[in-house]
């Protein structure tokens, strides 16, 4: 599951999941807006929060590093 889709069906504000993972609501936005994308560390603990529902695998697409590769005329691949 993305990590937006499980705040959206929690009904988890930015500023609280924030508060549980020791930090910003804004670092949460970017995560969740896929401004940024998160580190392992960051990806292990958002599985832990999340009870499991949001794997490191959700974030495969996800974030400015596909976009660059998209923006280099890179060949998606199939299914995706």
């Amino acid at each position: 599951m993305r990590f937006d889709a499980w705040m959206l069906r929690e009904r988890e504000s930015n500023s609280a999941f924030g508060r549980k993972a020791g930090w910003s609501g804004e670092t949460v936005r970017r995560y969740r807006a896929g401004e940024r994308e998160p580190d392992q560390k960051a990806m292990a603990l958002i599985f832990d929060l999340t009870e499991g529902a949001v794997t490191p695998n959700d974030w495969v697409g996800v974030g400015p590093r596909t976009q660059a590769i998209d923006e280099a005329g890179a060949v998606p691949c199939p299914g995706t």
